[in-house]
């Protein structure tokens, strides 16, 4: 089994829920994996195998963010916490 990488997102009055979630960069060519927070903030992403990660977040009212994680040989989840910054809402909004 591959490892995953499993997280919440956060903000200033907790969890973030439907935060759009995806991998943006991988250690090796993958498909589009994107994901929404649950409503507690957590998601969870499949992985191709060990190497270092980017994971990109948006909601709306939050300015995006990047998380960087590692993934070893070893694991079978790595933990991530990311936390979100209000920001202005896109125009039209």
């Amino acid at each position: 089994m591959r490892p995953v990488i499993s997280g919440i997102a956060t903000g200033p009055d907790g969890p973030v829920a439907f935060a759009r979630i995806m991998i943006a960069a991988s250690p090796e060519p993958m498909p589009d994996i994107a994901g929404l927070s649950g409503e507690d903030g957590t998601f969870t992403l499949g992985t191709n195998g060990p190497g270092r990660y980017v994971v990109a977040v948006h909601a709306d009212g939050f300015v995006p963010a990047r998380a960087e994680v590692t993934v070893r040989p070893d694991d079978e989840s790595v933990d991530l916490r990311v936390y979100l910054v209000p920001g202005p809402l896109p125009p039209g909004s």
